[in-house]
């Protein structure tokens, strides 16, 4: 199945309080860390099963830059976007939000908030890919964000 996604390549690493501002952003768009029913907040593991934990436990995490991280963030207690947290190249991190799987409505809202997000956050935006298609699922978004590679075809 084809991919769709955001991923946002910022500069810096955030820390915990960094990462709660871009959360609370997202939250005033309707794109919450924490589950609307549970309180808690979800991780994904190896396998992608859930791992419930307290919100503040995951901004921590980012804040620890220990390593990738995948995330649910909610539209609501059963539609979730799947936020992988990764870092490349000394000092650049990239959020990368799925939309696979998400209604047309949804997407939007979803869109709207990321790109609401990266409008505040501009001068630490590095760039912004958008595949609403999945059509570059074999490309290397690293190379070309990073060092201008374009895909040889």
């Amino acid at each position: 199945m084809l991919e769709t996604y955001l991923s946002w390549y910022r500069e810096g690493r955030m820390d915990e309080s960094e990462f709660r501002s871009v959360t609370d952003h997202l939250a005033q768009s309707g794109l919450t860390v924490e589950h609307p029913m549970l309180g808690c907040g979800m991780l994904l593991d190896v396998v992608g099963e859930q791992v419930k934990l307290p919100v503040g436990r995951i901004l921590e995490l980012v804040g620890l830059s220990v390593g990738p991280l995948c995330i649910q963030f909610w539209l609501s207690a059963d539609t979730d976007v799947v936020c992988d947290v990764r870092y490349v190249a000394p000092d650049t991190q990239v959020l990368t939000f799925e939309l696979g799987g998400l209604t047309e409505s949804e997407r939007e809202q979803a869109t709207n908030a990321v790109q609401r997000l990266i409008q505040r956050e501009l001068d630490r935006t590095v760039a912004l890919l958008v595949d609403l298609g999945g059509e570059t699922a074999d490309e290397d978004d690293d190379a070309l964000v990073l060092y201008g590679r374009l895909p040889m075809g």
